[in-house]
């Protein structure tokens, strides 16, 4: 099965290609804060030790799906709108782990003014973060 991506480029991908790369990032990401962390999983899963973290496979396919449309942009304006999709997408997955699942995967506690004011769901440097990550991933696009 194909599907376009985007309106107004004739190039296709498979519905295969998006969950690999889904996939892809969502292990890369668990992997990432297990080595840097600890042990880690999220409560999508209800108790069981999955090695995926779904808040790394939107980001990434958020990232890989925008790369193109992004691709002319000078580094900066890419990192900054990489950082902005990825920090939203962190913010939704927050609300989404406290109200649906009643969980508190990550807590940034109060390391500066925006993690204070978001309960913790995100955090500027975590925003630069994403933003890099971005920049990164956007070379998969």
């Amino acid at each position: 099965m194909t599907a376009t991506v985007g309106a107004e480029s004739s190039r296709t991908t498979t519905v295969e290609a998006v969950v690999g790369k889904a996939a892809l990032f969502g292990v890369a990401g668990w992997a990432g804060e297990n080595l840097l962390y600890g042990s880690r999983y999220s409560p999508v899963f209800q108790g069981h030790k999955v090695p995926f973290l779904p808040v790394y496979a939107a980001g990434g396919l958020a990232v890989i799906a925008a790369a193109p449309h992004l691709a002319k942009q000078n580094v900066v304006f890419r990192g900054l709108a990489y950082a902005a999709m990825g920090t939203a997408i962190e913010y939704a997955g927050c609300q989404l782990d406290r109200r649906v699942f009643d969980g508190r995967s990550w807590d940034y506690g109060k390391i500066d003014g925006l993690a204070e004011k978001t309960d913790g769901c995100i955090s500027w440097r975590h925003s630069a973060l994403w933003g890099f990550l971005g920049l990164v991933a956007g070379k998969f696009a």
